[in-house]
């Protein structure tokens, strides 16, 4: 298990295969296992000369899991990915990001340009850009509500509970998760998406009750392509094997 120290924090990562690094951030409560190495995401990337290098987010899966949401939020998490790639000595890489790992993502694009070639937003939607009513602050409260309960939420909606379960199995500490999903995740304005120079692949399930869809954002974007997914929901998207490739077919 290999680990790098950042903000006074271990975090765990993990690296596989060999070509250019393909950076992954995973969604809020899960882990890189939990939304990607165990969902078949390792194979296409590598098969197609492509360096996978996941990181368990602060607070999640093997990383250090403050509870102090001052230690959480875009700024934080973005650190950590920039502190990921000095620590590797990797100068330029792809990114992929998941739900609020694709906020983080594209946040990452436009803030640190000469470090991403080209990234892939996967189960995101137009709130990343601040279209209601699907922005973060309008949901995160109820991951915050489903992860603070001591049992099983059953009262609440099925993609709200989903959060519970996640947090009980892949991050294993349900308070750090709720104390990241509290802190700050404002959306990118449309001028700073129209500032990103690199090929993004956006990418959306058409039944997402989390996020929604995001077909503004990929227009939002100038060399933005947009893939919408028939029939899937916010959480099938990283099981689906014709998303996983074309998003390696994409970053190749």
């Amino acid at each position: 298990m290999s680990y790098f120290e950042n903000d006074g924090l271990s975090l765990y990562y993990e690296v596989h295969g060999s070509g250019l690094p393909v950076v992954m951030l995973h969604g809020g409560a899960v882990s890189f296992a939990g939304n990607f190495g165990g969902c078949g995401w390792i194979d296409p990337f590598t098969a197609r000369g492509l360096q996978v290098v996941g990181l368990d987010a602060r607070g999640h899966g093997n990383s250090d899991k403050p509870h102090d949401t001052a230690m959480y939020g875009t700024d934080a998490f973005t650190r950590d990915v920039i502190a990921l790639t000095e620590h590797l000595s990797i100068e330029r890489a792809a990114l992929v990001g998941y739900s609020i790992g694709s906020a983080i993502a594209l946040h990452l694009l436009h803030t640190h340009p000469r470090r991403f070639l080209r990234g892939a937003l996967v189960a995101t939607g137009d709130g990343l850009i601040g279209y209601p009513p699907r922005t973060f602050p309008e949901i995160l409260p109820m991951m915050v509500e489903a992860v603070s309960r001591e049992e099983y939420p059953e009262d609440l909606p099925p993609q709200a509970a989903a959060y519970w379960t996640f947090a009980t199995n892949f991050s294993g500490d349900r308070a750090a998760v709720a104390a990241g999903a509290r802190a700050d995740y404002p959306p990118c304005s449309i001028e700073e998406a129209r500032s990103i120079d690199v090929p993004v692949l956006v990418v959306s399930g058409d039944g997402d009750n989390v996020l929604g869809t995001a077909a503004r954002l990929a227009e939002a974007l100038p060399r933005g392509e947009y893939l919408e997914i028939a029939g899937a929901d916010h959480f099938s998207l990283a099981l689906d094997e014709s998303v996983q490739k074309a998003v390696a077919d994409f970053l190749k």
